[in-house]
C-alpha cells in the first residue's frame, strides 16, 4: 500500500504542474485580449494556494499546528474558492466573494476549535472531506450551467468528473466517521486514496477546464466575427444607398441643364458613381465582406450602362466573354470604374452618325496574369493615336486606375476591325 505522505508529494507535483499549466493558458488569453483576466489566471493562483496548503500539510507533525494544520487547511479551501471563482466566470455566473469569504471564514475558525479548544482529527478530517465534497459539487453545477456558452461534450464531461470527485469525498466522510482517524496521515487504504484521488482528479479537471475556456474563446471569437460581418454589410448597404441617392442627384440635375456641353459630363459622373453603387451592391446581397466574383460584377457594369446609354436602341450590342474570378473587392472598385470608362468612349466615339455595331467585354487569364478588355467594330482609332497623348479624361483616368491595380493600358486596332483597349494586371494584389 503506497504511503499517504508519498501520495500527498506525487499530489504537490501535480499541482505545481497544473498551476504553471493554468498560468500559461492564462498568459495566452491575455495576449489574444479574449479576456483581460481570463478565468486560467485565477484556477493558476488558486491551484498555486492548493499547493501551498498541500506543503504546509506535509509538515504535520514536524511543525507548529498553526502552519500544518489551521494553515494548510484554510489554504486548500482558499484556493479551490479561487478555482470556483474563476470558473463562475467562465460561465459568466455573479461572483460570489461573501459568501466564500464567509465560508472561508467559518472553516478556519472550526479548525482552530477543533485543534486547539476541543482536539479532534476526525473532526477535522471530516469537516475537510466534507469540505472538498462541496467545492466539488459545485464545480459540477458551474459546469453544467457552462452548456450555454461552451460548446461540446466538454461541460458534460466536467460535471461527472466533479460529480464522481464530490461523491469520493462523501464517502470519504462517511468513512472517517465510522473509522475515527488520528491522522489524515494515517496508514490506511482510504488516507492513500484520498490524495491519489485528488491528483488524478486535479490533473484532469485542469485539462478540461482549460479546454472549457478554450471553447469559450472560440465561441467569444466566433460571435465577435459575425457581429462584425453583419455590421459591415450593413454598412456596404448604406454606402450603396448614399451613392445611389448621388447618382440620382446628378441624373436630375443632368436633366435640367441647358448647356448641351455640361450634360454628357454629368452623365458620365452618374456613370462612375453607378459603378460603384453596383460592387456595393452586390456585396450587400452575396453576403461578402471581401471578396466579388468579378465577371458578374463587370458584366452587370457593362449592361447597366449600355441601358442607361439606350445603345440597343441605337443598333449597338453588347457581347460579354468573361471568365469566372473572383478578386478583392477593393481591387474590383477600380476595375468596374476602368470598364465603365472604355465602354462609354466606346459608345461615344466608335458608333458616329447613327452608325451600327457591336462592343464586347473580355476578362481572361492571359500569360500568368488578368487581362480586362473592351473591343468594337466601330470606326477604329484616329492616325498616330497613343494613350496619354491628347487623349481625353476617361482614358487619362482608365490610365489612372491601371497603374493602381498594377497594370497597365494599352491601345490598338481591334480583330473587328475597330478599336481596342486592354488592361493587363497581376491575379494578386501587389504587395
Amino acid at each position: 500500500m503506497i504511503d499517504p505522505r508519498t501520495a500527498a508529494i506525487l499530489m504537490l507535483i501535480g499541482g505545481i504542474e497544473c498551476s504553471l499549466l493554468f498560468f500559461a493558458a492564462g498568459a495566452m488569453r491575455r495576449k489574444t485580449a479574449a479576456w483581460i483576466n481570463p478565468p486560467s489566471l485565477f484556477w493558476g493562483i488558486g491551484t498555486s494556494i492548493h499547493v501551498l496548503g498541500v506543503l504546509a500539510l506535509l509538515s504535520q507533525g514536524r511543525s507548529s499546528p498553526w502552519i500544518g494544520i489551521i494553515f494548510a487547511n484554510s489554504a486548500i479551501l482558499l484556493g479551490q474558492l479561487f478555482i470556483l471563482a474563476g470558473l463562475r466566470r467562465l460561465v459568466g455566473a455573479s461572483c460570489a466573494f461573501r459568501r466564500y469569504a464567509a465560508s472561508l471564514l467559518a472553516y478556519t475558525l472550526l479548525a482552530v476549535l477543533l485543534t486547539f479548544r476541543f482536539p479532534s482529527a476526525s473532526l477535522r478530517v471530516l469537516m475537510f472531506s466534507l469540505a472538498v465534497g462541496a467545492f466539488y459539487l459545485e464545480g459540477a453545477i458551474l459546469c453544467h450551467r457552462a452548456r450555454s456558452s461552451v460548446t461540446g461534450p466538454i461541460t458534460a464531461l466536467m460535471s461527472i468528473v466533479f460529480v464522481l470527485l464530490c461523491l469520493f469525498f462523501l464517502a470519504r466522510a462517511a468513512f472517517t466517521v465510522l473509522e475515527p482517524q488520528a491522522s489524515i496521515f494515517s496508514r490506511n487504504p482510504f488516507n492513500a486514496a484520498t490524495f491519489a484521488v485528488s491528483n488524478f482528479g486535479l490533473i484532469a479537471w485542469c485539462l478540461g477546464l482549460i479546454l472549457m475556456q478554450n471553447k469559450r474563446t472560440e465561441r467569444e471569437l466566433e460571435r465577435a466575427i459575425d457581429e462584425k460581418a453583419v455590421l459591415l454589410r450593413e454598412l456596404q448597404h448604406r454606402v450603396k444607398n448614399s451613392i445611389s441617392v448621388i447618382a440620382g442627384l446628378v441624373s436630375l440635375e443632368s436633366s435640367r441643364l441647358e448647356d448641351p456641353r455640361a450634360a454628357p459630363v454629368l452623365e458620365a459622373l452618374q456613370g462612375r458613381i453607378t459603378a460603384i453603387a453596383e460592387l456595393y451592391d452586390r456585396l450587400f446581397r452575396s453576403g461578402e465582406t471581401e471578396l466579388v466574383e468579378l465577371d458578374a460584377y463587370l458584366g452587370a457594369v457593362a449592361e447597366g450602362l449600355f441601358a442607361g446609354q439606350a445603345a440597343v436602341e441605337r443598333g449597338i450590342a453588347l457581347a460579354l466573354a468573361l471568365e469566372a474570378l473572383r478578386i478583392e473587392a477593393k481591387r474590383a472598385v477600380p476595375l468596374g470604374l476602368i470598364a465603365n470608362e472604355l465602354l462609354t468612349d466606346s459608345l461615344k466615339y466608335a458608333f458616329p452618325a447613327g452608325r451600327r455595331g457591336s462592343v464586347r467585354l473580355g476578362l481572361r487569364r492571359e500569360g500568368g496574369e488578368l487581362l480586362l478588355e473592351v473591343a468594337d467594330d466601330g470606326v477604329g482609332l484616329p492616325p498616330g493615336f497613343a494613350v496619354g497623348s491628347g487623349s481625353g479624361l476617361g482614358l487619362v483616368l482608365a490610365d489612372m486606375l491601371a497603374k493602381q491595380v498594377g497594370g497597365s493600358l494599352a491601345a490598338g486596332p481591334s480583330p473587328e476591325g475597330g478599336a481596342r483597349f486592354s488592361v493587363s494586371f497581376p491575379e494578386a494584389e501587389p504587395a
